[in-house]
């Protein structure tokens, strides 16, 4: 039996939003219970949520499910990610980090993906994003290279 009391939660849990899991407690409140039912009008237990629990609130409670899976989903992602070395913490900076710039900047200078991407990222600097000095800046677009790209970098920064 299903009551204001003993009712955790009820959501769908299928994309075509015919069966509802219904999270309710024990007597001794000392479990959790699911049932699924079908989202059927004529059913006496989804008679006895429905009186308790809207279908306009059922599914909100779906997409908040989804929305809390989908960002519990991510944190782990980006947590395992960063464990494996997949992507780095910008907020802390080793040794292992000027081994990746400076094998990134000698091993594979021309990279066009990471040639682009240095040029925006300088450019993001306000020492050169706000600086006068035009055939520098243009100089510095038209580098073809890492090394040459942070050589025209430091001259526009030294100014």
């Amino acid at each position: 039996m299903i009551t204001k009391e003993n009712l955790i939660g009820a959501y769908f849990i299928d994309n075509d939003r015919k069966n509802i899991e219904v999270l309710t407690t024990s007597e001794d409140k000392k479990q959790i219970i699911p049932t699924i039912m079908p989202f059927d009008e004529n059913n006496p237990s989804f008679k006895e949520l429905t009186s308790i629990v809207s279908v306009d609130q059922l599914h909100e409670n779906t997409y908040q499910k989804k929305k809390d899976e989908q960002k519990i989903f991510e944190t782990k992602v980006m947590e395992i990610a960063k464990r494996d070395g997949l992507i780095g913490d910008d907020s802390r900076i080793d040794s292992k980090t000027f081994q990746k710039l400076v094998k990134a900047i000698f091993e594979d200078g021309e990279n066009v993906d990471q040639l682009f991407a240095l040029k925006l990222a300088l450019f993001e600097q306000p020492e050169i994003r706000d600086s006068e000095n035009n055939d520098l800046k243009k100089k510095l677009r038209q580098a073809k290279n890492k090394i040459d790209t942070l050589k025209v970098a430091f001259e526009i920064t030294s100014n």
